[in-house]
């Protein structure tokens, strides 16, 4: 993918974020704007920037330039990367929205959406077993109640599987947490006893390669 065909990719983007009227600008003499689009009555000003090392000050000053010039009501710089801390400061400064690591290709966002659905219903299972623990919580009653320990284990995996999907650590350590809970379930006789081993098992190895995969891919992308 070059810089031109990530501005069609984060057209598509912003349709599926229900923007409406979006148009591509020329390539040439675009004034720092790559895409114009409307949301709430309210019209963005974007400069799309695909990049391998994190974007700087120049786009958020172009991005800022270019929206004035079309009269838009925000600028916005899209990325499928992140920002500098200078870059985020000065955003801040001229209310110009950052929009980091935009996905590239389709793919990624369905194992996102998957992920975050698995990582979502885990760490409410893991709360409400929590709870049930508790004596005021006793009309709580669930199929199964992992040990303290491991309700640690599965609130840390979900919590970085849910907020740290783009990071590469954040999925090495989600990864790490479901390996754990996987080969736990095959040591403790507890989970043998209860029947609850063989699915426990199986739903902590499926987030554990996912996780692990992506933790690879972005650490190739970087």
């Amino acid at each position: 993918m070059d810089g031109y065909e990530f501005e069609y990719q984060c057209a598509k983007i912003l349709k599926r974020k229900h923007f409406s009227k979006i148009k591509v600008t020329q390539s040439s003499g675009d004034q720092g704007i790559d895409i114009i689009a409307f949301k709430h009555r309210k019209k963005y000003g974007i400069q799309c920037k695909y990049y391998t090392h994190p974007v700087g000050n120049k786009a958020v000053q172009e991005a800022y330039a270019g929206a004035n010039f079309y009269d838009c009501d925000k600028a916005v710089v899209m990325t499928n990367i992140t920002f500098t801390k200078s870059a985020t400061q000065l955003a801040q400064k001229l209310d110009v929205e950052l929009w980091p690591n935009c996905p590239v290709t389709p793919f990624y966002s369905l194992p996102f959406k998957i992920m975050s659905s698995l990582n979502a219903v885990l760490f409410l299972y893991a709360v409400l077993a929590f709870l049930s623990l508790k004596p005021e919580f006793d009309f709580i009653h669930l199929p199964f109640v992992p040990d303290t320990l491991t309700l640690v284990i599965i609130l840390t995996a979900s919590i970085s599987g849910i907020f740290g999907w783009s990071f590469f650590l954040c999925n090495l350590i989600a990864a790490g947490a479901y390996l754990y809970l996987a080969f736990h379930t095959l040591i403790l006789p507890i989970y043998a006893e209860t029947g609850s081993c063989t699915n426990i098992h199986l739903l902590s190895l499926i987030p554990a390669g996912v996780h692990l995969l992506h933790a690879g891919w972005i650490k190739i992308r970087k």
